[in-house]
């Protein structure tokens, strides 16, 4: 357990480190903050869920329109009646910019799996997709409007008993910036 948490804050700082090397390299660092609104739920219950993502990502331009990247980042989803769930999900991504200015629309994939490194965080499968929106503020920061679809599976060991695993489907809306 301690391993993975020293990676993860290990690849956090190379992330940083990335960015500031981005205009030789042709890497492109992205934050988000997103609100994730209940789209479907596994739950028979008809639970209630609202949610707020970060998430912040390295991507790799293998030419003028494609990246590919990873991501590392936070989703809280809240049950109307006070239970919490919290990820820390960690992706590979896709993205393709309709303008090689990486201005305009972009669309992303992405896929990964939300690792259980604190007793607070719940562990599983996440994917997604969405659209983006950005603007060019200076040469190099943009600002974007995203929207996309989130799917999350909250994983539970088979003999836990005091809560089931469950899938949750959320459409995200969001700003993002990125640093190119």
């Amino acid at each position: 357990m301690r391993i993975i948490a020293q990676l993860f804050f290990i690849s956090a700082i190379c992330m940083l480190s990335l960015n500031a090397q981005s205009q030789q390299r042709r890497l492109i660092n992205y934050t988000e903050v997103s609100a994730l609104i209940q789209n479907s739920t596994s739950l028979t219950d008809n639970s209630k869920f609202s949610g707020l993502r970060t998430r912040t990502g390295v991507t790799k331009l293998l030419d003028q329109h494609m990246g590919i990247g990873f991501a590392l980042g936070t989703d809280n989803y809240r049950k109307a009646n006070g239970a919490s769930y919290n990820t820390l999900p960690i992706t590979l991504n896709a993205s393709y910019y309709l303008n090689p200015e990486l201005t305009g629309l972009k669309v992303d994939v992405y896929g990964g799996y939300a690792v259980k490194l604190f007793n607070n965080f719940n562990k599983g499968l996440t994917a997604g997709a969405g659209l983006s929106y950005s603007i060019s503020v200076n040469k190099g920061l943009n600002l974007g409007l995203q929207t996309g679809y989130n799917y999350q599976k909250i994983d539970f060991p088979a003999n836990f008993m005091i809560d089931n695993s469950f899938d949750l489907g959320s459409i995200r809306l969001g700003l993002g910036l990125t640093f190119k």
